[in-house]
């Protein structure tokens, strides 16, 4: 965000006023999380799946089923290395870019999470996302 409306946010032109992520940006800290505004448990399980969780995993980096798990584990690693490299993050920090990706682990949890949604709940939220 700080990259692509950095002139923006700082002339007001833009203003943000709800945050639809899972962290929030620490550089807004009196703009409210949708989440937290949410009046029931049912909205904030469609607002984490619909909205959060889809923008965690919208770019991920994949592998076909059926790919060895040392190579699934080594891919990781090098993947983990190069996020704490000083040099790779040097040049992220003089780009404006923050990182703070997802585990492995943890986007594989949120995919199998949507696997095992209840029929009806799927529908409400499909409903809610595609009409």
């Amino acid at each position: 965000m700080k990259v692509t409306w950095r002139n923006a946010l700082k002339t007001g032109d833009l203003v943000v006023v709800l945050q639809v992520v899972a962290k929030p940006f620490p550089e807004l800290p009196n703009v409210p999380l949708a989440i937290n505004l949410a009046k029931s448990d049912e909205a904030r399980r469609l607002l984490k799946l619909g909205v959060q969780d889809a923008a965690s995993y919208a770019r991920p980096f994949v592998l076909p089923p059926g790919t060895p798990k040392e190579r699934i584990e080594l891919l990781r690693k090098a993947f983990h290395d190069t996020l704490e490299d000083k040099a790779f993050l040097a040049e992220t920090e003089k780009a404006g870019l923050k990182i703070d990706p997802l585990t492995g682990e943890e986007l594989r949890n949120m995919v199998v999470d949507l696997g095992t949604l209840d029929p009806a709940f799927l529908a409400k939220l499909k409903g809610i996302l595609y009409d």
